[in-house]
């Protein structure tokens, strides 16, 4: 069972990684998007994020600080969640409820990182490769150290 931890923690840091390369591939798009939603400093919060989001990612995607980088993630998707998808303020129904559905996904995503904060990385990461030795042969560690 514990080769769960790595197949994971790859689904959980994919869109991470991805999105926050998108964050320097889409700098103008995505920087227009943060000033509409009233960010401050939109440029440099969308540089900023982008960076967090993929230090973030590839930290939980190979086990090293990935505490770190999960609390990371959850710190800009409850940012993102509060400041950019704020469905309260928006009057047309079905836009309304495409910025909920993206809130509730952030604070989903967010629990999912703040699990990662609690637990750790798992079995088969670097940092616990490491820590053990390479070719010790253990499979499982225990859920919380």
């Amino acid at each position: 069972m514990g080769v769960l931890a790595p197949i994971g923690r790859l689904l959980f840091s994919a869109i991470f990684i991805t999105s926050g390369l998108n964050h320097f591939f889409q700098l103008e798009a995505l920087t227009g998007v943060a000033q509409a939603s009233g960010v401050p400093e939109p440029r440099m919060a969308v540089l900023g994020s982008g960076v967090a989001l993929v230090v973030g990612g590839l930290s939980v995607l190979l086990g090293v600080f990935a505490r770190l980088g999960a609390a990371a993630i959850a710190i800009f998707l409850l940012s993102a969640a509060f400041m950019v998808h704020r469905f309260w303020l928006v009057t047309d129904p079905v836009q309304a409820q495409d910025q909920l559905t993206h809130f509730m996904k952030n604070l989903s995503m967010a629990g999912g990182a703040l699990l990662i904060v609690y637990f750790g990385s798992g079995p088969f990461s670097l940092r616990r490769k490491k820590a053990e030795g390479l070719g010790s042969g253990r499979l499982g560690v225990p859920l919380r150290s």
